[in-house]
């Protein structure tokens, strides 16, 4: 029928060149060009091209003048694409965050946005959870409120505070005793110690012993392991990538490594740290399969009870899946408290004030450093605890945007209507460094947490409402103990080396992570011989 009416209506002598030129371009003569030069492929480049103009003409129309959220005030650009974020976050390394905080100064939504992401029902944005290569597959890159519920189940029971009270003289103490040996041998040897790489290498093998049926044991290394930081920080440096071009990590992972390793050796780090994981837990899952399984996980490891969940189908149980859960844990379980404890570590040496004043209340509260109390006692100790929750606001915890979106109800702000399914975004930078909240918010005060009145409902290193970091009490309690302890052992001996807070410690770039200027080597510190 279509090859009978093209020769009916234009001849038996033409074709659908011909027939196209009729439709879009009726008198091609006029312009000097002749019907029978004008080639299929010609044609067709111009109905594209037209049609990239029209469709881009009405996006920016529909975002600007008739999208059900452009009546929501902030610059014109911003509203029109996405390249206002690909610009700041990938042109200048991860500079977004702070730009997005210019305009909540100016239009003041951020409180009220981030307290409401707490009620109801809250969904994520695909769009943002491709930052970490994958989507929908872990508890924390879940999309749908109901799937997160039923996937987060599983990690409750080991992060709670009664577990974590459990677990700190089992291994959160053996963990930091290896890391005071360690700093022993260096003090021994005169050595300055990078401590960026030496509380990764504790942070590593608390939440890989956690995680599976054999931790990593990092701390046993001659030197402080480097590598698996570098690999979950490079992960984290590729994040606006990967959020930008949702293609690129599936492309990466399917490429030989070998030809990763030469075209891209960060990526290559993270696909190798991927490949452990799913070795890992393909081990545990070939293991479930044999008769002694059960006898011998008297003390299931993480992923062990995850595949053991009695909420969880089965189709949630496979290994790929499990890995994803795995990274995050691995991955989140690292980097973040590395981070606090560098933070905690550089300020309390750069502030006499603060050393001298926490160091002898260790030695009051804790007499002899060679016992060590248990996580309760360490949670009495009030200048302590002071100097934890300035860290946790000084550092941010993460430094992203966490976006969420409310599927059922809208959002009012004023006489602003947010519709539902609107992906709304916060940053932890937008709160902690409020000066109304915290004056001179740039400043190390330990102040702010003894009055009658701290300030913890502004304190929000966790993210909060239904989609907080599972974390936090491990968190704490690694921050707790590793400060008592190596402040109570070498406190008075041990001094910055080499490190600028402008260079090595402030956060310059927000890749996720918080992330100094790129000429640090992190944070350095030189412990002195006792006389």
């Amino acid at each position: 029928m279509d090859d009978y009416y093209i020769n009916h209506t234009l001849g038996p002598k033409h074709g659908i060149s011909e027939y196209l030129s009729a439709i879009f371009w009726p008198d091609m003569s006029e312009i000097g060009l002749p019907l029978s030069d004008v080639s299929i492929t010609t044609l067709l480049a111009i109905v594209i091209i037209c049609s990239c103009v029209v469709y881009t003409i009405y996006g920016a129309i529909w975002r600007i003048y008739l999208s059900p959220i452009a009546h929501i005030p902030g610059p014109r650009f911003a509203a029109l694409t996405f390249w206002n974020e690909f610009y700041y976050d990938i042109i200048l390394g991860g500079k977004y965050t702070w730009k997005l905080l210019d305009y909540h100064q100016r239009y003041e939504f951020y409180e009220e946005l981030y307290v409401g992401s707490s009620r109801g029902r809250t969904d994520k944005w695909y769009w943002s959870m491709r930052m970490f290569g994958q989507s929908n597959v872990s508890a924390f890159d879940t999309l749908d409120h109901d799937k997160h519920r039923q996937r987060r189940e599983p990690w409750n029971p080991y992060f709670s505070k009664q577990s974590v009270s459990r677990l700190q003289p089992l291994l959160i103490q053996a963990v930091v005793d290896k890391l005071c040996t360690r700093l022993a041998e260096y003090q021994a040897a005169g050595r300055p110690a990078v401590m960026t790489h030496a509380f990764a290498c504790v942070t590593t093998d608390i939440i890989s012993e956690y995680s599976f049926p054999e931790g990593y044991n990092l701390l046993d290394q001659p030197l402080f392991d480097h590598d698996h930081y570098d690999a979950w920080m490079a992960l984290s440096k590729f994040s606006h990538l990967l959020k930008q071009f949702g293609w690129l990590y599936p492309l990466l992972d399917r490429m030989p490594m070998w030809v990763t390793r030469y075209t891209s050796p960060e990526m290559y780090l993270v696909l190798c740290t991927q490949e452990v994981l799913l070795k890992q837990t393909l081990a545990i899952s070939e293991k479930r399969e044999t008769s002694d399984y059960k006898e011998t996980t008297s003390r299931p490891s993480m992923m062990q009870a995850f595949m053991d969940s009695p909420s969880l189908p089965e189709s949630e149980k496979t290994p790929q899946r499990i890995k994803g859960e795995a990274q995050i844990a691995i991955g989140a379980g690292t980097l973040t408290t590395t981070h606090a404890l560098k933070a905690a570590t550089y300020h309390i040496l750069a502030n006499p004030d603060v050393k001298e004043r926490l160091i002898q209340e260790l030695e009051q509260y804790i007499p002899d450093a060679d016992s060590p109390p248990n996580l309760r006692y360490l949670e009495q100790i009030p200048y302590l605890q002071a100097v934890m929750y300035e860290t946790l606001r000084i550092f941010y915890g993460n430094s992203h945007r966490l976006q969420r979106i409310f599927p059922d109800r809208p959002l009012q702000y004023k006489d602003i209507t947010i519709p539902p399914g609107t992906p709304i975004s916060m940053s932890t930078v937008h709160v902690h460094d409020n000066d109304r909240i915290f004056p001179d918010p740039y400043k190390f005060d330990t102040s702010r947490w003894e009055g009658p009145s701290p300030p913890f409902r502004y304190l929000v290193p966790w993210g909060k409402g239904t989609r907080m970091c599972v974390g936090m009490e491990l968190a704490k309690a690694e921050i707790l103990t590793t400060l008592a302890n190596m402040f109570r052992r070498f406190g008075r001996e041990m001094e910055l080396y080499q490190t600028v807070r402008e260079r090595d410690i402030d956060t310059i770039y927000d890749v996720f992570n918080p992330l100094p200027s790129r000429d640090s080597n992190g944070l350095m510190v030189m412990i002195k011989r006792k006389v």
